[in-house]
């Protein structure tokens, strides 16, 4: 009777400590996945481009591309859309971050000069529907350096003509045609951030709860 009521005891505990290592587990799960890919977008696009970051930029698509056939093909169309929605959240969200990077940087530190346009360069693409089109200027700043400058579709300037550029002294950024720019919003990449986040947390509940229920089991 002593040995079955010490082995009830021993039963009783080691269920408790598997809820509690079930538990533990299923917390890193449910706060791992969203802390992970907030993170990664974070890598990708604070710095300088490198191919680390271009490694794990690739690295994360691949994941999603994996998750969103896995979960398809075992979890239903529900969990494959969230993981869809992962996907395109986290790829906006770090095009996003990159272009209001360069544009914070030019905010912050850009310095803004006079400089004078030395030449125009011409660019004709038949497929892009380009013909023969001034793409890009030849400035000579005001240090008697050259430098060229993508218009981005602004009108080119005349040859000769004294022009506004905005350069970044550390040479991380582009030479810009004009002003600073102001700070830029962050409406669009909250939005992003929310749905990186929701769908992260969405995951990341399904994951955590079946890692409670493989521990609980034992399988």
């Amino acid at each position: 009777m002593a040995r079955h009521a010490e082995a009830a005891v021993r039963g009783v505990g080691g269920l408790m400590a598997s809820s509690g290592v079930g538990f533990v587990a299923a917390g890193a799960v449910l706060l791992g996945v969203p802390a992970g890919m907030y993170l990664a977008a974070r890598t990708v696009w604070e710095g300088r481009p490198s191919p680390w970051a271009a490694l794990l930029f690739i690295a994360v698509m691949v994941l999603h591309g994996v998750g969103f056939w896995w979960a398809a093909k075992n979890a239903g169309a529900a969990m494959a859309l969230a993981v869809l929605v992962l996907n395109l959240s986290w790829m906006l969200l770090v095009y996003l971050r990159v272009d209001m990077r360069d544009d914070q940087t030019m905010h912050d530190r850009g310095v803004t000069e006079q400089s004078v346009v030395t030449r125009w360069i011409r660019t004709s693409d038949p497929f892009a529907g380009v013909d023969d089109e001034v793409t890009a200027i030849d400035v000579r700043l005001p240090t008697g350096a050259s430098a060229r400058l993508s218009l981005k579709g602004a009108p080119a300037p005349r040859v000769g003509e004294s022009v506004r550029t905005t350069r970044d002294p550390d040479a991380r950024v582009p030479l810009r045609l004009g002003p600073r720019p102001d700070a830029p919003g962050t409406v669009p990449a909250t939005i992003a951030l929310v749905f990186l986040i929701t769908s992260s947390l969405l995951i990341s509940t399904a994951m955590a709860s079946a890692t409670h229920e493989s521990l609980l089991t034992g399988g």
